[in-house]
């Protein structure tokens, strides 16, 4: 037999953060970025007193009813293997609902169902189970979720020498993602890193720019800027900023440099050229001859890459000329680390100077950190379930897969449902009403 309570905020996080289904969604500093929710926290005990499950359960009014829809995010918290104590949750989740009013409760528990399109066998063992004793499932292969249904996520090795894991990682990655990060290195791209200490208004609304720029590009949901400066001060010291910033002046010494040794390249080639056009003017030997003109098909041969390559440099000094004399944030990211788990949780990106490759550079620099804290998990959080090529969404899967993660598949979302009418009300009419939303506010 297990009791539940309902317990005050603290009460929760311990357990929460030590727990290898902990999650930082269920931690009380989540309730408090989510100023328009009404937390509540349930602590579940054995007969022992022992804490075995903790759930954070947030609620909002449905408009003209008065009732409420909660949503337990990733969570609850405790393990899914232990079936009687599912089943007691679940009782008391639906006496619980019922005398607070609220019309259903959303689950979507962080446990995988697939691992690189493998089936988990203890994972359809738990949604099966989830469902038989009572809760309505629902999958997504998109972003129709509260929470993305399909994930990547990067194993980080955590014994031994920090640096020499970060190489061991690198060199995991796909070549092209390398090649990618070596030229976001190469155009000079620095990483800026904000948290609660030293975040201040121009940066924060420098990354909420580039998240109004990417919203109206991808067509989501644009937040207000406060909502990322309470999630970084209320998640201290789990949360930072990332930003991504490009130098005219850098871009241009490095790309000036490689292009003054080109041009000596040429010259070289040049006079190469010229030496042994003269020494085949008075050569007569057959042997020699063949030589001769072996060497000079050689020395065309560098003439003409080191043209190539000096057109290519002149052609990007000309394209960032608009820039001149400017220091531009390209991309930025919001991360969080809690419990030995990272995520990439918030992307945005501008629209120009992407061939300078800032987003591979920001994953990779998110990346190290978490190795630095000692993490064994990085969350590249959502891509669409639909693989073919032809989605929208398949660029961003195939950026994300470039880093070597697992390509997981969640068990689902899942709907306790207390009221019926409400609940098909709230899952069929509502979203026909988001849509619109959020079509005006992309506008």
């Amino acid at each position: 037999m297990y009791s539940f309570i309902e317990v005050k905020a603290n009460d929760i996080d311990s357990f929460n953060e030590s727990h290898f289904k902990g999650h930082i969604f269920q931690s009380s500093s989540w309730a408090k970025v989510k100023k328009d929710w009404i937390p509540k926290y349930i602590a579940g005990h054995d007969s022992s007193g022992n804490t075995v499950l903790i759930a954070l359960i947030i609620l909002r009014k449905i408009p003209y009813v008065n009732n409420y829809i909660g949503y337990i995010p990733r969570g609850f918290v405790c393990d899914y293997n232990n079936k009687e104590l599912l089943i007691e949750f679940t009782e008391y989740l639906r006496d619980y609902a019922k005398s607070n009013k609220i019309a259903f409760l959303t689950i979507d528990p962080d446990i995988h169902l697939r691992e690189n399109e493998v089936l988990c066998d203890n994972g359809e063992k738990i949604k099966n189970f989830l469902q038989s004793i009572g809760f309505n499932n629902k999958d997504s292969k998109n972003f129709e979720g509260i929470q993305p249904n399909f994930v990547f996520r990067l194993d980080l090795p955590t014994e031994g020498d920090k640096e020499d894991i970060k190489k061991t990682v690198f060199n995991s990655f796909s070549s092209k993602t390398r090649y990618n990060i070596k030229v976001a290195e190469d155009r000079g791209l620095s990483v800026e890193v904000y948290d609660a200490s030293n975040l201040d208004d121009h940066i924060l609304t420098s990354f909420h720019n580039i998240m109004v720029t990417t919203g109206k590009r991808d067509n989501f949901i644009i937040r207000h800027k406060e909502y990322f400066k309470d999630m970084i001060e209320c998640l201290a010291p789990h949360t930072r900023l990332y930003m991504i910033k490009y130098s005219y002046d850098k871009d241009f010494n490095r790309i000036n440099e490689k292009l003054q040794k080109q041009t000596a390249a040429k010259e070289r080639a040049l006079a190469k050229i010229e030496e042994i056009n003269k020494q085949l003017s008075i050569e007569t030997d057959e042997g020699k001859i063949t030589k001769l003109n072996k060497k000079l098909s050689d020395s065309d041969t560098k003439l003409k890459e080191a043209e190539r390559q000096i057109e290519g440099f002149n052609k990007r000094i000309s394209d960032i000329e608009m820039y001149k004399g400017k220091e531009l944030y390209l991309s930025g990211a919001i991360y969080l680390a809690y419990g030995g788990k990272a995520w990439y949780l918030y992307g945005a990106s501008e629209d120009f100077l992407r061939d300078a490759m800032p987003n591979f550079l920001m994953q990779y620099a998110m990346i190290c950190d978490s190795i630095d804290l000692g993490c064994y998990l990085y969350d590249f959080r959502g891509v669409s379930g639909d693989l073919n090529p032809e989605n929208p969404l398949y660029g961003l899967y195939k950026f994300k897969k470039g880093f070597n993660g697992k390509f997981v598949e969640f068990i689902g979302e899942f709907d306790l449902v207390i009221n019926p009418v409400i609940y098909n009300m709230f899952k069929y009419v509502f979203p026909k009403f988001k849509e619109l939303r959020n079509k005006i506010r992309n506008r």
